[in-house]
């Protein structure tokens, strides 16, 4: 198990499930270079974040990956929070497929995730789209 591989679990799972759901969403990825998009353009933000590598057992340690992830959903105001919350369940669905019992661990690091929080809608004044935060904290092992 690698961190690249920990990491591309979640994205698949949140790529996917967010492109079967609507397909002009644009990802970005904060280990990708990025330049913001224009102002009719909706897209997530998805940032993985490492807190912990390894775990200390009995004897040598072992790969354990925790942290968090924060996706970050960006809707064109023009279209009203509808298209934020469609896109937010989409995430949401995204995140937590990695649990379900049908889940192919197609990395082996078996991701999971805690809790979901949000979507926290944020209004920012002077510019084109909501906001939208979505975040988790996460697990995957050896």
């Amino acid at each position: 198990m690698t961190l690249v591989n920990a990491r591309a679990a979640f994205e698949k799972a949140v790529t996917d499930t967010v492109a079967s759901a609507d397909a002009t969403v644009k990802m970005v990825y904060d280990n990708t270079p990025f330049t913001t998009p224009s102002k009719t353009v909706k897209y997530i933000k998805m940032s993985v974040n490492f807190g912990q590598s390894t775990i200390q057992n009995q004897g040598a340690s072992s790969d354990y990956y925790a942290g968090s992830i924060q996706c970050n959903v960006y809707v064109p105001k023009t279209g009203g929070t509808a298209t934020l919350s469609a896109i937010s369940e989409a995430v949401i669905n995204g995140l937590t497929s990695v649990n379900a019992s049908n889940y192919t661990d197609s990395f082996s690091c078996k991701p999971r995730v805690l809790d979901v929080v949000g979507p926290i809608p944020v209004e920012i004044d002077d510019t084109s789209h909501f906001l939208g935060i979505i975040s988790c904290q996460f697990s995957a092992n050896a």
